[in-house]
């Protein structure tokens, strides 16, 4: 069996994911490219992999076509929204995902934003390299009304995180876990009530045809004046062009923007003093990154042996 690894890099932070490939009998190749693939550079090297660990790039048709041996999907993270289901069921492609291991390290990320917006971090550490020294005055994150887009695995441990600091918690959620709202005095609201009484507004849902373009300009013309918007989940959600026109505008304070429409990012957000890039980082740390490799893996290993696949996400049995 052979299977393809379009994520980079792979196996860096530790050997571990590659061992566990090789002592099983399965066959490695690596994207060859040294960066993030796109559908093209997928579709002329997958070749006669058996299984495709994949990362965030798109998986179209062309990619199937030119895969013939292809039956399993193991996509590194949490994100689904570059798989077409659809595509999968006429191919025969099952799919499998690793929702537990990013999720501490994306929520520490988002809160981290938080903290850095607020007390205007990397903004003076910019300026002291200019040779500019001033002591800018930022907030507090205490007693502060956090409202959070989606209360998923993400959600709630950022919900864990930001508990010590005395924050108010605002959700939104289709489907929400009640239970846990209740324990945490987490309040449940409408999309109007947690833009309008929000000082953060931090992004946790999926990209999907309901969520693509969530919050437009009217959507932050809602917000305080003062407000911040965090979003660690994808880009789509959040309509780029309209961010940018409400921070040029003022019509909130900040933003902090990990995750683009097309990456890398070259957009006008990085032209801008009050907003705060980073490069899709997310899960960037070294556990983190070695827990997704390992899952992924594993649930290839599982495919290749018989076994049941223990995250699933769509099958073709």
């Amino acid at each position: 069996m052979e299977a393809f690894v379009s994520t980079d890099p792979f196996s860096v932070t530790s050997p571990l994911p590659a061992q566990l490939l090789a002592k099983a009998g399965i066959e490695l190749r690596k994207n060859p490219f040294g960066h993030k693939m796109n559908t093209a550079e997928l579709a002329q090297v997958i070749g006669n992999a058996d299984a495709l660990i994949a990362g965030t790039e798109k998986i179209d048709e062309s990619v199937f076509k030119n895969a013939p041996n292809l039956k399993l999907i193991a996509r590194v993270g949490i994100g689904l929204d570059g798989v077409d289901f659809e595509l999968c069921k006429r191919y025969g492609i099952r799919v499998t995902y690793t929702p537990e291991a990013p999720t501490i390290a994306v929520a520490e990320l988002t809160v981290g934003l938080m903290i850095d917006l607020m007390r205007r971090i990397s903004y003076t550490d910019l300026r002291m390299r200019q040779q500019i020294w001033q002591r800018y005055m930022g907030g507090l994150l205490r007693g502060r009304t956090i409202g959070l887009f989606g209360m998923g695995r993400i959600g709630k441990s950022v919900a864990h995180l930001l508990a010590p600091f005395g924050v108010k918690i605002l959700v939104n959620e289709l489907k929400a876990d009640v239970a846990f709202a209740r324990m945490h005095g987490i309040e449940l609201v409408d999309k109007q009530t947690l833009l309008t009484q929000s000082d953060i507004v931090s992004l946790h849902i999926p990209l999907n045809e309901r969520n693509t373009g969530f919050l437009t300009l009217e959507d932050f013309r809602m917000m305080k004046r003062d407000a911040i918007f965090v979003n660690t989940a994808r880009g789509g959600i959040a309509v780029e062009d309209d961010l940018y026109q409400a921070l040029k505008e003022g019509l909130i304070a900040g933003a902090a923007v990990d995750v683009f429409e097309n990456e890398p990012y070259k957009g006008p957000l990085a032209r801008l003093d009050n907003c705060l890039l980073t490069s899709h980082m997310g899960a960037s740390t070294v556990e983190s990154r070695t827990m997704m490799e390992t899952e992924a893996v594993e649930e290839v290993i599982r495919f290749a042996t018989g076994k049941a696949l223990k995250y699933e996400v769509f099958g073709n049995e």
